[in-house]
């Protein structure tokens, strides 16, 4: 059995942006001449997502509407009250980018990473299934680490 681990570097453009990795994560695969196995899709991020879902902007657009209803970028979070937070205070450096407790919040709902069964060489998705990072915050850089076990 081989292991072998690729980070992507994503540059995301706005806030709830849906970026399809899955042609990365096959080309991944391919390069590593896997056959069959498991491929494990990992956001290095507390404020993006990996998920599987259809690629179809309605379904984006209607996925940033919810978000906003459930954790509304300004209501109030004692991860951006820097009066009482205490820990990882990158804020008090100038940086405004910590005043996100929405997008934490939203992370936890979401999860970090996502697996995906590798037969014949290929990703075992649905019909219309693709792989997004999912900006939950601002707009950046982003890693993503895709490690595949097979042979």
């Amino acid at each position: 059995m081989k292991v072998h681990s690729h980070v992507f570097t994503i540059e995301t453009k706005k806030h709830m942006d849906f970026v399809d990795i899955t042609d990365a994560v096959e080309k991944a695969i391919r390069k590593n001449h896997i056959t069959n196995g498991l491929v494990t899709i990992f956001s290095k991020h507390t404020t993006a997502a990996v998920r599987i879902n259809e690629r179809e902007s309605g379904f984006f657009d209607d996925f940033a509407e919810f978000a906003k209803k459930v954790l509304p970028c300004n209501g109030y979070y004692r991860h951006n009250d820097l009066t009482i937070r205490t820990e990882n205070l990158v804020c008090s450096q100038g940086a405004t980018d910590c005043l996100n407790g929405h997008s934490h919040c939203l992370h936890l709902l979401m999860g970090t990473s996502e697996s995906v069964p590798v037969i014949d060489g290929k990703l075992a998705l649905g019909m219309w299934q693709r792989i997004f990072l999912i900006e939950l915050d601002a707009p950046r850089k982003r890693d993503v680490v895709c490690q595949i076990i097979g042979e």
